[in-house]
């Protein structure tokens, strides 16, 4: 080994080096967003939701279906009230140096609001964006694009280690499924930028503004609209039916609570958990010392190639 190290060409030497300091890189930047994400979660207190006022809050309640209507997972057709899923094909790549790997071909994550409730009132949680720890979540494998087993596993938190040993596709595998849910019931941890509309009320001072040309149409206020479908890009089946769900279904939690949570601006992540605040910490505080045992184990073998090379 040490013999291949001093003699490499230049260039190979380069990608010694340089491969293990971006992997390195890349495991301090987790490391270090994981216990940003933990520091966040213990210096925020939460507060009742029928209590909380505008402002970065952390609330914790039940989940709840907005107007009682639930979503259905698109791989497994399971009610719940969020859901991640992901069709992966065994494939020759186009991308990878890999001859075969798994390719993406069908995604969507859920995008729809959900309510959490707690004893003092309910807030509506925009999930869009958010760091989400689901209830549980499903990892399997099958020949067709659509699974004809609708019914997997259905493995917590800390994921099903059948996924990371499925590393090759077969005849009747060449396709793999992975889905995640959260459920009407489930306990809810939500973290991000609260607004409460509660005591909003319109500027009576000001007079509504007057167009330049007087004949000019009237310009519609409110938040902007999806671009009509023939400005857009063709989207699959999964995405339209999320898109249209969303919308419905925002409106609909508008009017039910003026209570709302959802991503804020630098600095103030969307963090929504079925955890328990001090179970996701631990985990947070897990991943945070394994990444940087990863990033200072990388650093090393650089320092001994490094030293090697050179010495």
């Amino acid at each position: 080994m040490r013999s291949l190290i001093r003699n490499a060409p230049f260039a190979v030497f380069l990608g010694m080096v340089g491969l293990p300091l971006l992997m390195a890189a890349v495991a301090t930047f987790a490391g270090w967003r994981a216990r940003r994400q933990a520091a966040l979660l213990t210096q925020t207190a939460t507060v009742p939701i029928g209590m909380a006022t505008s402002g970065y809050r952390e609330v914790q309640g039940q989940v709840e279906a907005v107007d009682g209507e639930m979503l259905e997972a698109p791989l497994t057709g399971t009610p719940c009230c969020w859901y991640e899923a992901r069709v992966e094909k065994w494939t020759r790549s186009m991308t990878t140096s890999k001859k075969f790997a798994w390719e993406t071909v069908r995604s969507v994550t859920s995008s729809a609001p959900l309510l959490v409730r707690d004893g003092t009132g309910v807030c509506a949680v925009h999930v869009y964006g958010a760091e989400i720890t689901p209830t549980d979540r499903s990892q399997w494998t099958g020949a067709t694009l659509e699974p004809e087993d609708r019914n997997p596993p259905r493995h917590g938190v800390a994921g099903d280690p059948t996924g990371m040993l499925q590393i090759a596709g077969t005849s009747t595998s060449v396709y793999r499924y992975t889905e995640a849910r959260i459920y009407a019931g489930d306990p809810l941890l939500a973290v991000g930028r609260v607004t409460n509309r509660r005591f909003e009320a319109p500027d009576l001072d000001m007079p509504p503004e007057e167009p330049d040309d007087a004949d000019a149409p009237a310009v519609a206020v409110g938040p902007p609209r999806p671009a009509a479908a023939a400005e857009r890009p063709a989207i699959d089946a999964w995405t339209a039916a999320d898109e249209e769900r969303s919308e419905t279904l925002t409106t609909r939690a508008a009017a039910l609570t003026p209570l709302e949570i959802g991503i804020g601006g630098r600095g103030e992540p969307l963090i929504v958990s079925t955890t328990s605040e001090a179970a996701h910490v631990a985990m947070a505080e897990m991943g945070s010392q394994a990444a940087f045992t990863i990033a200072v184990t990388l650093l090393g073998i650089v320092a001994l190639v490094l030293y090697t090379r050179l010495g």
